[in-house]
């Protein structure tokens, strides 16, 4: 286990990134990320001597264009002067939205060159995995895809082996777009099932293509899903495909939006998974990555399990000790479940194991 005391964490933080207005009715609403910032300070990370506040910079033009057609662009340009128009059916336009999604995106980029730099070891930012947006288009709520944005940067620095590792609710449909056919980027999805579940994609079978095969990997869970199946097919799949990939950096979404609180899906998950997950990632990082690791919130629709989350993932990379509530899921995994999260794992297995002599 690694001693949390001495990592170094960069919290990524900006009025600025208050600057959205999706509408008083959409799920993603003012006030959201200086909930998280204000949530992180009365607990007391940072106060920490380890926990550093690092402003955010504006997306590059240059990463921009790498990830997004110019047609894309433009169409988020011209909603941003007027006002007017949508980026898809769930995601509304709004007069600056061009600022505020390269200040939003940009807060994951300018973690990733934290890190690099070696100024802190692990960075931790209220906004980003904005994995549903595509090159040449938006939705989801995500305008500009932060995360192929960071894949590139580090692409940019010679870095081979980037893990994205993906815990979100809903598939990076996004995400796996662009890295598809790439054997320098490993994805793995856990994710609820997509035939029900927005995007309605991320189906085992789709394991890459060309080069790339194996190094995209999806594991849907059905609604219902608990920790008990979670952290099966958790300790099944992610130490062997990591201790075999060896990655040069982590990228985290935590998954905070498959809390049972959430009420935008279907899993049950609590914070005693995220705190799982999030330590073994931790320690795969510092095991293969130098502790190079970037963690960025993703979804979370519930204030109290969004904000339970950040601060869980937030103790485990600093040390200082957070206990969120007891919790008390609905109901417990039953066999129903456990039967189809153990065939879909098996799936996996079939499907992924034989390309990495696993």
């Amino acid at each position: 286990m690694t001693n949390s005391g001495q990592c170094r964490i960069g919290f990524l933080w900006s009025p600025l990134l208050e600057t959205f207005d999706f509408g008083r009715k959409h799920p993603i609403r003012v006030g959201r990320f200086k909930l998280l910032r204000d949530f992180v300070d009365e607990v007391g990370f940072l106060d920490l001597p380890n926990v550093e506040v690092i402003t955010p910079e504006l997306l590059s033009e240059d990463l921009l264009k790498t990830i997004h057609s110019e047609e894309y662009i433009a169409k988020v340009q011209q909603i941003s002067e007027t006002g007017i128009g949508d980026i898809d059916i769930d995601t509304p336009g709004f007069r600056n939205i061009y600022f505020n999604s390269r200040i939003v995106s940009g807060a994951s980029v300018t973690g990733i060159k934290s890190v690099q730099s070696g100024l802190v070891d692990h960075f931790v930012s209220p906004t980003g995995g904005f994995h549903h947006a595509k090159f040449g288009a938006g939705g989801g709520f995500c305008i500009f895809n932060d995360i192929a944005a960071c894949v590139y940067e580090l692409k940019n620095q010679g870095i081979k082996r980037v893990l994205i590792a993906d815990f979100d609710v809903h598939h990076g449909n996004g995400t796996q777009t662009y890295f598809y056919n790439d054997p320098e980027v490993m994805q793995i999805s856990f994710h609820e099932d997509p035939e029900w579940m927005f995007p309605h994609d991320g189906y085992i079978q789709d394991i890459g293509e060309g080069s790339g095969r194996g190094y995209n990997i999806n594991m849907p869970f059905p609604m219902d899903s608990g920790d008990a199946v979670y952290r099966y097919a958790f300790d099944e799949l992610i130490p062997p495909l990591v201790d075999s990939y060896q990655p040069e950096f982590i990228i985290f979404i935590p998954g905070f939006d498959a809390h049972y609180k959430d009420r935008l899906a279907h899993l049950t998950l609590t914070t005693d998974m995220i705190r799982y997950i999030a330590s073994t990632i931790h320690d795969f990082a510092h095991e293969y990555s130098s502790g190079k690791l970037g963690v960025v919130t993703g979804g979370g629709y519930h204030h109290e399990s969004l904000c339970w989350g950040l601060g869980t993932v937030m103790s485990v990379l600093s040390g200082l000790d957070f206990e969120p509530p007891p919790q008390q899921p609905p109901f417990d995994d039953n066999e129903e479940t456990w039967e189809e999260v153990k065939n879909n794992v098996a799936l996996v297995k079939d499907l992924i194991f034989p390309i990495f002599n696993l």
